[in-house]
């Protein structure tokens, strides 16, 4: 897909300079630069097994809080299912 966009000229003096500094072409750093940004702004979909190892740890998950190995994770992942509720 072709995309033109115009730049300011100091802009476009700096795309210039940041590409050069990477050896990459001013093309190739906006494709990155867009990836990155992109990246930021819409996060990867991430599985169920992932948000729970990201928040309560390998040892557990928010769907059985009864395989929570550590006793004061295994009490706060209870709480917050008592508060907030959980869908299995």
């Amino acid at each position: 897909m072709t995309i033109s966009i115009r730049l300011p000229a100091e802009d476009e003096a700096l795309l210039e300079r940041a590409a050069s500094r990477l050896h990459v072409s001013k093309s190739e750093f906006i494709r990155r630069s867009i990836a990155a940004y992109a990246a930021k702004v819409v996060p990867a979909e991430r599985s169920v097994a992932e948000i729970d190892d990201l928040y309560i740890g390998k040892g557990g998950g928010l769907r059985q809080p009864e395989s929570v190995a550590d006793p004061r994770k295994r009490a706060v992942v209870e709480r917050l299912r008592e508060k907030h509720g959980y869908a299995d």
